[in-house]
């Protein structure tokens, strides 16, 4: 997979779950930090080939990791993660 661009919005791969709301969904995700865990809504989880991901947009590339900016309400960042570059996202629409 190609390099993403600083600015591009890519698509990172979510574990999801209900959140406590309706129309809110609990998802986490593997950073270099460790797991995060947060809210959503639920119209922002896309699903492609039975996969779920969410938008985040690429703040930064480095050799080992990307750092995203994500929407949502998270328990340990405040919307910034650093992805490792081997994880499997895709190129938002």
């Amino acid at each position: 997979m190609s390099t993403p661009s600083i600015g591009e919005f890519i698509l990172i791969p979510v574990s999801v779950g209900a959140g406590p709301f309706r129309g809110e969904r609990l998802i986490t995700f593997d950073s270099r930090d460790g797991p995060i865990s947060g809210f959503i809504r639920a119209d922002q989880v896309e699903t492609r080939n039975y996969k779920n991901f969410i938008r985040a947009l690429v703040l930064g590339v480095a050799k080992d990791y990307i750092t995203v900016q994500l929407h949502g309400s998270f328990f340990t960042t405040t919307g910034l993660a650093h992805i490792d570059r081997h994880t499997p996202f895709l190129r938002a629409a």
